[in-house]
C-alpha cells in the first residue's frame, strides 16, 4: 500500500473545477430570457484555396427555421425553434424542450463572392460555403513606342 501525502490545496482546486463544470453545463453563451433560451452558436470554419466552409450544429431545427445573411463582410446565422404546445391530451410532468433561438456572426477575413454563397442543411448540420474572390494575377503590360515629335533646336 502506497502512502500519498495530503495536499490541502488539492481539495480547493477540485472544488473550483467542480463549480466551473456546474456553470459550464448551460454553455458559455446560453442566456435565458422569459423562459426562452438564446444560445450562441458554435461553428467550425475551414479555409481552402477556393472557399470558406462554415459548419454549425443546429439539432432540432428545420431548414425554414434558419436564416443566413451576408452583408459588409459579416455572415449572420439566426435560428428560432418553437416548442410544440398544441397537445392538450395531458399535463406535463417535466418540460425541458422549449423555444430556443441561436445567433452567430462571423467576420470573414478575405474578399468573397457573396453572390455565390451556398447554404445546405443535412441531419441537423448547417453547412455554408462562401467562395473566395479570385486574387488579382500579375499581368504583363506591353510597352509601346510613343509618337513624340523630335524638335530640332536649330529651327
Amino acid at each position: 500500500m502506497a502512502l500519498i501525502r495530503w495536499n490541502p490545496w488539492g481539495d480547493l482546486f477540485d472544488l473550483h473545477s467542480q463549480v466551473d463544470h456546474l456553470f459550464q453545463s448551460l454553455g458559455p453563451d446560453t442566456v435565458r430570457m422569459n423562459g426562452d433560451e438564446i444560445a450562441g452558436l458554435p461553428v467550425d470554419i475551414r479555409q481552402t484555396d477556393d472557399a470558406f466552409v462554415i459548419e454549425a450544429s443546429v439539432p432540432g431545427f428545420r431548414p425554414e427555421d434558419v436564416e443566413v445573411t451576408f452583408a459588409d463582410g459579416l455572415l449572420t446565422i439566426k435560428g428560432n425553434r418553437s416548442a410544440e404546445t398544441e397537445d392538450k391530451s395531458g399535463t406535463y410532468v417535466r418540460r425541458e424542450r422549449r423555444t430556443t433561438s441561436v445567433f452567430r456572426q462571423v467576420g470573414l477575413p478575405a474578399e468573397v463572392r457573396d453572390d455565390h454563397i451556398n447554404a445546405t442543411f443535412d441531419n441537423g448540420v448547417l453547412r455554408i460555403t462562401v467562395p473566395r474572390a479570385e486574387k488579382a494575377q500579375p499581368r504583363r503590360i506591353p510597352v509601346t513606342a510613343g509618337t513624340a515629335k523630335v524638335i530640332d533646336a536649330k529651327s
